[in-house]
């Protein structure tokens, strides 16, 4: 098991979202064309003992297997977030940005929930892929408003 007492395994992200007792926010802007729906999940993790959960998405570039977006949120910190690096991103959010070689990284809190978002793309420099990373940031909403399953 990956981190928490009990995984379930969740087939779409429609399902993992619906399926969390809070309700996490999806970007509207991708640096890459791709559908919303298009996003994968591995899951929810719960961790029983603690009361915590996380889940996570990931979205890749399908015309370029170097570029994808990847987010971790739950109603606890992620293990790499760090409190002490909290600044305001904007007038009402905490948060940091970290940088890699590969990828971008913000964390930030909102409504009690913590997100880590990674941007991967190996062949943008720093700059560009935090401008990237900014826009993505700013358009979270609520998936409800983003995604649009059709049954």
């Amino acid at each position: 098991m990956k981190y928490g007492d009990v995984k379930h395994i969740v087939p779409t992200t429609k399902l993992t979202l619906d399926a969390l007792p809070f309700t996490a926010k999806v970007p509207e802007y991708f640096p890459f064309n791709e559908r919303h729906d298009a996003f994968k999940t591995s899951g929810i993790n719960y961790f029983k003992r603690e009361g915590k959960i996380e889940s996570d998405l990931r979205l890749d570039n399908r015309s370029d297997p170097n570029e994808r977006i990847e987010m971790i949120f739950g109603n606890f910190p992620h293990k790499d977030y760090d409190l002490s690096k909290n600044k305001n991103i904007d007038n009402k959010t905490k948060g940091y940005y970290t940088e890699t070689e590969n990828y971008s990284t913000i964390y930030f809190v909102d409504q009690g929930i913590y997100y880590r978002i990674d941007y991967v793309n190996k062949e943008k420099l720093h700059k560009e892929r935090k401008e990237e990373l900014e826009k993505i940031f700013n358009s979270l909403t609520e998936y409800q408003k983003v995604l649009n399953y059709k049954y």
